[in-house]
């Protein structure tokens, strides 16, 4: 048979000596025996190519390449028969039509066998191969199909989900939809035949081969084949047209009349026993003649397993019971309801469904409806169980901690109640009881549970109780829209009752001394959401849009009320808009309320609120009385307080409400001992509701006149303010005389207690304080709360009294006054617009002004109250200037500001050291611009002396270079001089032209930024001229000019304001005012617009110097309003930030985003292209906010045949910018890098929602894109980059030259994969598993890790240090910033960075490359990792683990860093687990171990498992530790909730997609991830079960 060492040749075509020996038997003696490597009938192993007669023949139209990959799916290796399997697919892919079509004789014995395989990847594989086999041979598999189609549509059912999706693409790319029903028509009987034998003949050990596959592995096998077949009937069903229908249901009675079908609805594994329901449903849908004649088996399995509360089992068996109940009619003679089905239901009840409340109590009304009387009899005791168990529900377990458990047993019980009323309305008794039990033993209680109960209140309770209510008014005939109805006295007599019994059982409660207060509040919340529907939250007022997704109905079986109930309910949707939106005081006079159209709810709150009269009054209980206000404040008509009130003769023409005020609410209110107060006050209003205008106002004086606590007045004023109708129904006392009387009096109580020298200020009380500051601050309309007339006296007096102050000496001790004074003002002067124009605030600013300008020797005020006049002055003088008509008088502030100023400066020299020159400048330039008169005549000698003096400036053009170059190296004293010179010259501007200005502004920017101390009157002075310039000389602007036709020296001014501003936003903000703000953002954007429209002259130097100062303004002021000193924020116009964020930074960055695109139209190799400009703007984009980019307005760019998820603005900005990361200018490429940054932590949410409809294993190997425009540049630039580096082997260091083309294509590379990097760590965990998979599938991450070990240099220690020593700092430990200018060693410290993010993000990616590289690539990478990476790497996850705030309940997490370990300690009941995780020394590339540390409790076998789940999650994860532990514990946790662990993975969790076990194997029972098995059949290259090695179904 050939020598031992005879070299062997690969796919020899030539049979081997016993395929000649069979041949030869075969000829001669026709008759092949069964010898090994043939095919017999009885032989279990699968043979390649059958030896039949002719076999020469037949093996020569075999392609030997075929015959190879057949003979390996016959090896016992899964690995072996996997990439067989994915041979034969890429074959089918690549051969002819003809060559593929060979194969076709020997496929379906292989494909049976396959299909079924123990692996789940062989499975799989085998769908995927099946389908180029089907796309190769397309018509050619005719022949074929009923040799295919049963195992076929086993595989659809797969339990492995990847394999069933991957076997209906195959099915659908064979037959288009249409042709489907015919080709299962054409092989009906076989595929039934095929399930047939699966169900009731094959066993575990016939499935598979007991001798060479596991009892566990068998038994999996089975349990998932049995499943799968279950499945395959009801598909079949489905999918068949009616007639093949009928004629398959003569062959169906075999299988369901066969008593080993029936046993599966008590199989042990739930897969198998929801599949059966499943399948059972499908019977009842198609083949409802077979379930008539089946019904005496058919109605016990399935009404009697209703107790099956297993997830997977539950919603098929009570969908089979909706189904059973409508399809067949006498089901009940089959099944002893009373003995078997009820007995099995209450308990299901009682237990809230046992935690499958959502899936079990939507079904119990079509349930209940369907209920003969047979089973209800007698039906008060049927109904009575079936409500008290259902109820008792609530207070399950599950139903407690879970408030969507809660509501959908809540919403049970009133639609059943609801549906039982509707259906028990005769006079006779026993219907009678049944309301009345319906009534008082369950709806009653179950509304006073609620009273204590949050969960009830916040739920749909009084919701659907409130439909209930209106739906039997309509039918008692309370409504007008109503129809006619024989039941109308019934339904009056059942609202008598409620409303009746409701009456006692709150009467109950609210009738004892001890009332709990809760139950009180209870009781207010029942009337605030049942009754009044007019005051309640917007989803109890408009019932019909409220979101009922927590019902969901069953699609088979539909329910629904009566004809009469959808008119009713539909009236409910479309009443009630019109009433809904008056006014409450007008709807409150009406006769009928809201919704509910009867007068018994109002006889209970009447008696409710007498009850709680009689305790206050008689026993002075509080808790009544809160309540009574409570009561009232959400129900209050005038015969509510008609029982209040105590009523005479000559009272019964008064307002009730006005009396029960004066005669009950303020008595209480004068009680000197009450401190609580706030509930008698809702308690007036609640009364004046019901009074008109005239008598509030009388009422509302009564009680200012009563000497009540100030407390009380700012308490009602504050009530009146809280709405407009009520400020507008108050508004007479509010402005009337007195009120106004009262607090001018006491605003002189206060100020002369406070003035007093032996009282403090603060025993007024600082409530006294608080109320003048309301009366003078609060504005509604723009117009005073109190009387003009009276707050102009209040202020008057104010003045008076720091007039007082500031003519003592002591001033001092009026400290407390005076602070009270200051906090008055300062919310007077920020509150109120135009305040400033009562001559009574400008005296009192004046005065704060001059207070805060005196010695502080001779007030002797405290700093801190100094800071505090400080304060008041800026707040006035800022209100002031934001007034744009305000004229400057002689009189007022300014002008006598200024006057006082002047004459105390020249007359003392104590307040020399005060910044009072700023304040003067500040006066003199408004009084000089707001008026059209000539200024003061003071203020003119002034001006003309500062002319003089400034005329004497000697400085000319030809100075102006010398004074720029020495102005660094001058002292002190001689920049100072210079400034004095240059601020006079560009004071006295208008004697020379704009080249000379623009000189000394030049010569004073040069001081400046040498570090000259500048005053800040000096400061404002200048700008105040600048800004002088904007009304007079406009033109030097150049807003909206032609800047190619602008001169040089024009442009040199303009550029030398940009540079002033910006450094008066670097450092001096705080002289900034309103005004001065206003000008300096809107010229900065003047000239951004001016920029925008002058692209085309960029290529002109000084418009490019232009452009750039402009940007560098932009900077200034972005980096100023993202972090403002804290002492300037305090300075600020209130409204400045919201300014630049609505709208400044709107308008810069819509005109800045297209400039890019704009300027980049030409070639970077130009000698003069405008790459300043690209980085200064790059610079200014690099502030972009978020917002803007995501909403941006840049026109629409989009690709054809681009699959996108995201919106267009998003979608536009990455097709604009990305293109831009290949331009050769490294600017820009920086900073398109920044901007789409900020955007990349955005774009999963995109894809997140767009896939949040699909689970988890409805698609093969779940994959998803990353942006397509981001991809498209990583694909062209991986391309230029294998090009560049195609001379370099790993672990040499290829050297770039600086800013050459090949610089800026690595560079556009490696920022690319930064934001991919960046976009992949944002992710949510189930997406980065999906881009994972597609990164893994394009093979971009191994090529760039290939790229990288050529650009990262041997030695990545950080430029600038000394010899190489443990605390070196490398590329690796020091974050890299990206400047914008760019430097030397950039491109391999960014490509170090990206490997860091690469192993740190994609850790499990890096490890799968690095297993899969030769030695040399592998060994380098190792060393290289070792040495630089791995302890950084190390280091951060330790110390994440230490610095983590992430919290595990029953879980610790320590880490020790010396040993690179994590210990997790796992403790739950008796149940102590310990496990230790270590780092490998080449973190991330080799596995991390888990070792064992302590336990108790825990099985050995449990202890592996876990301690490999564990190990599986941290070697597999492109995550942290701390991801991967959560997940472990995640996992445990499901473990001891009693779900059982996939037996491939261990675990319970999948590490990728995270879902639990749900593929059972139809022989062993036991569940397995879909994802596992996945993998298990493409390893093991088998397609049987793991533990039972059962083919796998």
């Amino acid at each position: 048979m050939g020598g031992k060492n005879k070299q062997r040749t690969k796919g020899n075509v030539r049979p081997s000596n016993s395929g000649r020996a069979a041949e030869v038997l075969a000829r001669e003696g026709g008759v092949i025996p069964g010898f090994v490597g043939f095919d017999t009938t009885v032989s279990s192993e699968l043979s390649y190519v059958p030896a039949v007669h002719g076999a020469e023949d037949i093996d020569n139209l075999v392609d030997a390449d075929f015959r190879l990959v057949l003979r390996k799916l016959s090896k016992r290796d899964v690995v072996t028969r996997l990439k067989a399997v994915q041979d034969f697919g890429s074959m089918c892919q690549e051969r002819d039509a003809e060559e593929v079509k060979g194969v076709l004789p020997y496929w379906p014995r292989i494909y049976c066998k396959i299909s079924v395989d123990h692996d789940r990847r062989i499975r799989e594989a085998t769908q995927q191969a099946f389908e180029q086999l089907v796309l190769k041979v397309r018509r050619s598999l005719a022949p074929f199909l009923k040799s295919l189609m049963g195992h076929w549509i086993l595989s659809q059912c797969d339990t492995y989900t990847p394999a069933a999706s991957a076997a209906c693409q195959a099915f659908q790319a064979a037959f288009s939809p249409a042709k489907q029903p015919e080709a299962l028509s054409f092989c009906k009987e076989e595929i039934l035949n095929v399930l047939q034998d699966i169900l009731l003949k094959e066993t575990a050990d016939t499935l598979s081969d007991p001798q060479s596959v596991t009892q566990e592995e068998r038994e999996s096998k089975y349990v998932r084949m049995l499943t799968s077949s279950l499945l395959g009937v009801k598909r079949l069903l489905s999918l068949l047209l009616l007639n093949d229908r009928l004629a398959l249901e003569q062959k169906l009675p075999d299988l369901v009349h066969a008593t080993k079908f029936w046993k599966y609805s008590k199989h042990n594994t739930p897969q198998v026993r929801g599949a059966f329901f499943e399948m059972v449903c499908a019977l009842c849908e198609f083949t409802p003649g077979l379930v008539q004649a089946e019904a005496a088996r058919l109605c016990p399995a399935v009404l009697l397993s209703i107790d099956d509360t297993d997830p997977v089992v539950l919603p098929p068996v009570w969908e089979a019971v909706l189904h059973i109940v409508s399809t067949i009619p006498d089901c009940w003679t089959h099944v002893n309801a009373k003995k078997g089905f009820l007995p099995k239901l209450w308990p299901l009840l009682r237990e809230g469904g046992k935690g499958m409340a959502k899936a079990l109590h939507p079904n119990l009304m079509p349930l209940l409806s369907k209920l003969p009387q047979q089973v209800t009899d007698p039906q008060l005791d049927f109904f009575t169980m079936f409500f008290t168990a259902l109820i008792q529900g609530l207070s399950s377990e599950r139903a407690v901690s879970s408030p969507s458990e809660s509501a959908v047993i809540v919403t049970a019980v009133v639609e059943c109640l609801r549906y039982c009323i509707l259906q028990h309305t005769e006079e006779e008794g026993d219907q009678q009881k049944i309301r009345t039990m319906l009534i008082t033993q369950q709806l009653l209680p179950l509304l006073e549970n609620a009273l204590s109960n949050p969960s009830l209140q916040n739920g749909p309770l009084f919701l659907l109780v409130t439909e209930m209510l209106i739906s039997w008014e309509k039918r008692a005939g309370l409504h007008s829209e109503g129809g006619v109805n024989d039941k109308k006295d019934v339904f009056q007599r059942l609202l008598v009752d409620f409303w009746e019994d409701l009456s006692r059982m709150l009467v109950g409660y609210v009738d004892n001394e001890e009332a709990d207060p809760r139950a009180l509040e209870g009781i207010a919340i029942v009337f605030l959401k049942l009754i009044n529907p007019l005051l309640v939250p917007q989803v109890m007022r408009y019932p019909e849009r409220v979101n009922r997704k927590h019902v969901q109905r069953k699609k088979s079986v539909k329910m629904c009320f009566s004809k009469s109930e959808d008119i009713e309910k539909s009236g409910v949707e479309g009443a009630g808009g019109e009433e809904l939106v008056q006014p409450v005081s007008e709807l409150v006079m009406e006769k009928a309320f809201g919704s509910l159209q009867t007068q018994h709810f109002e006889d209970v709150v009447c008696q409710l609120a007498q009850l709680c009269l009689v305790h206050v009054n008689e026993k002075n209980s509080e808790r009544h009385l809160v309540f009574l206000s409570l009561l009232l404040r959400s129900f209050h008509t005038p015969r509510i307080f008609t029982v209040n009130s105590v009523q005479s003769d000559e009272m019964i023409t008064k307002n009730p409400a006005m009396e029960f005020l004066l005669e009950q609410v303020l008595v209480w209110l004068t009680e000197k001992e009450r401190t609580d107060t706030q509930h008698l006050v809702e308690m007036v209003f609640s009364s004046l509701y019901c009074c008109s205008r005239q008598e509030t106002t009388r009422i509302l004086n009564h009680i200012t006149t009563m000497g009540l606590q100030w407390e009380i007045i700012l308490q009602i004023i504050q009530r009146a303010c809280t709405d407009p109708d009520t400020l507008k129904s108050c508004g007479d006392w509010l402005k009337g005389s007195v009120l106004g009387e009262q607090l001018l009096a006491l605003t002189e109580e206060l100020c002369r207690v406070g003035s007093s020298r032996g009282v403090s200020a603060s025993s007024a009380g600082s409530h006294s304080w608080t109320l003048i500051s309301l009366v003078l601050s609060q504005h509604h309309n723009n117009v005073s709360l109190i009387g003009e007339v009276y707050l102009e006296k209040i202020l008057e007096r104010l003045h008076a009294t720091l007039s007082e102050t500031k003519s003592l000496s002591d001033a001092g001790n009026m400290e407390p006054l005076v602070s009270f004074i200051c906090d008055v003002a300062s919310t007077f002067f920020s509150s109120v617009q135009d305040c400033l124009l009562l001559v009574s605030a400008e005296e009192l600013l004046l005065t704060v002004f001059q207070l805060t300008a005196q010695d502080q020797t001779h007030t002797r005020l405290s700093d801190s109250l100094l800071d505090k006049l400080k304060k008041v002055c800026i707040a006035g003088v800022s209100s002031l200037v934001q007034h744009c008509e305000y004229e400057v008088k002689e009189g007022g502030f300014l002008h006598n500001a200024a006057v006082w100023l002047l004459f105390s400066a020249f007359l003392s020299n104590k307040m020399s050291r005060m910044p009072l020159l700023a304040l003067f400048w500040l006066s003199f330039d408004f009084t000089f611009k707001a008026s059209a008169r000539s200024p003061a005549p003071l203020c003119c000698c002034i001006l003309k002396s500062v002319c003089v003096f400034l005329s004497l400036f000697p400085v000319s053009q030809s100075k102006l270079s010398t004074l720029q170059v020495l102005c660094p190296t001058m002292t002190t004293e001689d920049r100072e001089t210079l400034v004095t010179l240059a601020t006079a010259g560009l004071v006295n501007w208008q004697e020379d032209g704009s080249k000379y200005v623009s000189g000394c502004l030049q010569v004073l920017l040069c001081c400046l930024q040498a570090g000259t101390h500048v005053e800040v009157e000096v400061v404002q002075a200048i700008l105040a001229t600048v800004m002088e310039w904007r009304n007079s000389k406009e033109d030097w602007f150049l807003f909206s000019s032609d800047l190619s036709n602008a001169a040089a020296e024009q442009l040199n001014l303009t550029i030398e304001m940009m540079r002033f501003l910006s450094w008066l936003v670097t450092r001096c903000p705080a002289v900034l005012g309103g005004n001065q703000w206003d000008f300096l953002l809107c010229s900065m954007l003047a000239w951004l617009e001016t920029a925008a429209e002058n692209v085309s002259s960029l290529w002109n130097p000084w418009v490019q110097l232009f452009v750039c100062e402009n940007a560098a303004l932009i900077v200034r002021l972005s980096q100023f309003f993202s972090s403002p000193p804290p002492d300037v924020l305090e300075k600020l116009p209130s409204e400045l930030t919201a300014e630049w964020t609505d709208f400044f930074v709107q308008g810069i960055y819509s005109l800045l985003l297209p400039l890019p695109v704009a300027i980049t139209g030409e070639s970077p190799d130009d000698p003069v292209f405008p790459l300043a400009v690209l980085e200064s703007l790059g610079g200014a984009l690099t502030y972009v906010p978020v917002q803007q980019l995501s909403q941006n307005s840049l026109p629409p760019r989009f690709i054809a045949d681009q699959k996108t998820n995201l919106p267009q603005p998003l979608q536009t900005l990455l097709n604009t910018f990305c293109p831009l990361l290949l331009f050769k200018a490294r600017p820009l490429q920086i900073a398109v890098y920044h901007m789409l940054e900020k955007v990349m932590p955005q774009l999963p949410e995109c894809d997140g929602e767009g896939d949040s409809s699909k689970s988890d294993d409805d698609r093969d190997e779940p994959c998803l894109s990353p942006p397509a425009s981001l991809m498209v540049i990583l694909s062209t630039c991986e391309e230029l980059c294998e090009n560049i580096l195609a001379g370099v082997q790993v672990g040499e260091f290829a050297v770039v030259q600086p800013l050459s083309v090949e610089y800026s294509c690595i560079l556009a590379y490696l920022l690319a994969w930064k934001l991919l990097l960046t976009f992949f760590k944002s992710s949510p965990s189930h997406l980065r598993a999906h881009y994972a998979q597609y990164l893994k599938r394009s093979c971009s991450l191994n090529k760039l890790l290939l790229h990288l070990f050529k650009l990262m240099p041997e030695n990545p220690v950080y430029p600038g240090q000394g010899p190489e020593t443990r605390d070196t700092k490398t590329f690796f430990t020091e974050s890299l910033s990206l400047p914008q200018s760019s430097p030397l060693w950039e491109l391999p410290h960014l490509a170090c960075s990206v490997y860091y993010s690469t192993v740190q993000d994609l850790p499990a990616m890096v490890r799968l490359w690095w297993n899969g590289q030769e030695k040399r690539v592998s060994a380098a990478a190792e060393k290289f990792t070792i040495k630089y990476v791995s302890p950084v790497l190390s280091a951060q996850e330790i110390s994440s683990v230490h610095t983590s705030t992430q919290m595990f309940d029953s879980m610790t997490v320590k880490a020790r860093s010396a040993a690179r370990e994590v210990i997790a300690t796992y403790s739950v009941d008796d149940i102590f687990i310990e496990l230790v995780i270590q780092l490998p020394q080449n973190y991330p590339l080799g596995s991390i171990t888990v070792e064992s540390g302590r336990r108790v409790g825990v099985a050995v076998q449990q202890w592996r498992n876990w301690m490999l789940q564990l190990s599986t999650y941290l070697t597999h994860q492109n995550g942290s530790i701390m991801e991967g532990l959560a997940l472990w514990k995640n996992n445990v946790d499901k473990r001891f909730e009693g779900i059982e662990d996939c037996m491939i993975c261990f675990s319970v969790i999948h590490g990728s997609n995270y879902s639990l076990p749900k593929k059972a194997c139809r022989t062993c029972k036991k569940k397995f991830h879909s994802a596992c098995l996945y993998k298990w059949f493409t390893s093991s290259n088998k397609s049987t079960c793991p533990l039972c090695r059962e083919t796998f179904f």
